[in-house]
């Protein structure tokens, strides 16, 4: 009988359970909503959501570069930014438009800007969402355009975002990240001192547009290539 009746107080319990989340589905369902989405998306179910995705492997051949300058190409009026292989002589040049080496050059030349950006945008919205930046990769170069991916980390997972050099670049200045190219790009068209391919020439980048970089920048290098990013 003792059995019996505790079987009967566990259904009872069920029930009002049941009648409780319903009446809430009903009543209150933008709250029921939140209570779920709030549960689903704490720390340990995230830990564990993030234990069953695979976690990207990082490319042994990568190499590390550096922002050497971004200005205006002589060869054509188009700005350019130009890499520097961190613990080597190759350099990489990468054609881009005039809002995006203006993203860059601002936060290069320490310029104070009035109105955020779009990558400051984009580093702000990501930090609401506590995602974090953990490098750029200029991963391949198909018909003279290059791509990249950002690598991004959320919820103890690691993703790669596709992305236009140029804004991945302007990303990586205003978050501090390593800058690497894949080897087989670097080797395809990476660019060493003294090689003379047409006289490849920097001029400075001046708009006189208030919060827009002028400061003066001039680098030779010997290339007449323009690739796009």
């Amino acid at each position: 009988m003792r059995r019996l009746s505790r079987v009967k107080w566990c259904l009872l319990g069920c029930l009002i359970v049941g009648l409780v989340f319903v009446g809430a589905s009903v009543f209150l369902p933008g709250r029921l909503t939140n209570a779920v989405g709030q549960v689903a998306n704490d720390e340990f179910a995230c830990k564990l959501r993030a234990l069953t995705e695979p976690e990207a492997v990082e490319d042994p051949t990568l190499v590390e570069m550096v922002i050497e300058t971004v200005g205006v190409s002589e060869v054509a009026p188009q700005p350019i930014v130009v890499l520097k292989e961190k613990a080597g002589e190759r350099y990489l040049i990468i054609s881009i438009g005039f809002a995006e080496a203006n993203a860059i050059a601002v936060i290069i030349e320490g310029v104070s800007i009035p109105r955020p950006l779009t990558s400051d945008l984009l580093c702000s919205i990501m930090n609401r969402l506590r995602a974090s930046v953990e490098s750029i990769i200029i991963n391949d170069i198909r018909d003279n355009t290059f791509y990249a991916n950002v690598i991004l980390k959320a919820n103890w997972t690691e993703m790669k975002v596709d992305s236009r050099p140029s804004d991945a670049i302007a990303i990586a200045v205003r978050t501090g990240v390593p800058i690497y190219v894949e080897e087989a790009v670097l080797d395809e068209v990476g660019i060493k001192p003294g090689q003379d391919t047409g006289g490849y020439i920097i001029m400075p980048l001046e708009t006189g547009q208030p919060g827009v970089a002028s400061k003066p920048l001039v680098f030779c290098l010997g290339d007449g290539k323009e690739i796009e990013g």
